[in-house]
């Protein structure tokens, strides 16, 4: 059995990018992540994505982009950070990146991740191309 991927880029970004190189279109900038807390299923395993995703399971809270870098020639690493005081207590198990016109790129689902209330949480998604 292959393995299964939590992350995907999504059909609306796949077919964003197919038709700029087709037709020359601009692409839109990622420029929030958002986070939510309906990405396991009742054992607590990541629940497969099929990339026609266009909003979370429950979604929790959107935030800017704290910044990005360009980690390979076609890899850039997205970075958030929540704050000591974002989401405290709360459990994320999963995240999409969101472009400038409100729609997700890239979403992942995975394991729980509680949000302690003295610690500052900093998310990192690489997007591959």
């Amino acid at each position: 059995m292959a393995d299964q991927l939590f992350t995907v880029t999504t059909m609306y970004a796949r077919e964003q990018m197919a038709r700029a190189r087709a037709e020359g279109t601009a692409l839109t900038k990622v420029v929030k992540m958002v986070f939510g807390s309906g990405g396991v299923d009742s054992s607590g395993n990541p629940i497969p994505l099929d990339g026609t995703e266009q909003e979370l399971k429950h979604e929790l809270l959107v935030k800017d982009i704290s910044s990005y870098e360009f980690i390979g020639p076609a890899t850039i690493r997205y970075i958030c950070s929540l704050a000591e005081n974002e989401l405290a207590g709360a459990t994320i198990n999963e995240l999409a990146l969101v472009d400038s016109a409100g729609k997700l790129t890239a979403i992942r689902t995975m394991t729980n991740k509680v949000k302690d209330a003295d610690m500052e949480f900093i998310f990192e998604v690489d997007d591959i191309y």
